[in-house]
């Protein structure tokens, strides 16, 4: 609340390279930089990064990536094809609030990425802004690379692993 006024969380979680960064502004940026989209793809990501660094701290080492996924995010925005990069990491997320339930499906997934060697990022979102962005609405719910994979339950753990070398191809 900002002077008695509701402020609107204006930030998404995108993935850069192997993890995920919540980034603020981007929709006014993506609005912002629509009607350039005919620009070299190369000075589109430059453009890209040096508005999200504006209002977020975007160290030199991960400039790259960050521009690829901001591309990858504002094609998305304009309703456009993506290519989406097959990485040897998966993208793991846990939509809960941090319950119990949350936290034995947490412990389940990284057994199982233990006992697989299986490579991934795991998140845990328990902020309900951030949770809202997905639109699910039965906890918990588990994500892998961007496929809901269960809501309102916790999987087995011989289900998880199934889905993660599904994944795996």
């Amino acid at each position: 609340m900002s002077g008695g006024v509701m402020v609107e969380k204006d930030y998404l979680l995108v993935l850069v390279g192997n993890t995920q960064v919540g980034l603020a502004g981007l929709k006014e940026i993506f609005e912002e930089l629509k009607s350039q989209r005919g620009i070299p793809e190369s000075v589109l990501k430059e453009r890209l990064v040096e508005k999200a660094a504006k209002k977020n701290y975007i160290s030199d080492s991960i400039k790259e990536d960050c521009g690829k996924a901001l591309f990858r995010e504002f094609k998305n925005f304009l309703g456009e094809k993506v290519e989406e990069e097959r990485s040897e990491f998966h993208e793991v997320i846990i939509l809960c609030a941090g319950c119990y339930s949350c936290n034995q499906l947490e412990k389940d997934i990284l057994d199982v990425l233990s006992e697989t060697g299986i490579k991934a990022s795991l998140n845990h979102i328990t902020d309900p802004g951030l949770i809202a962005q997905y639109g699910v609405l039965a906890l918990p719910a588990l994500i892998i690379n961007g496929t809901l994979k269960s809501k309102g339950t916790i999987p087995s753990k011989s289900m998880i692993k199934k889905w993660l070398e599904e994944e795996k191809g």
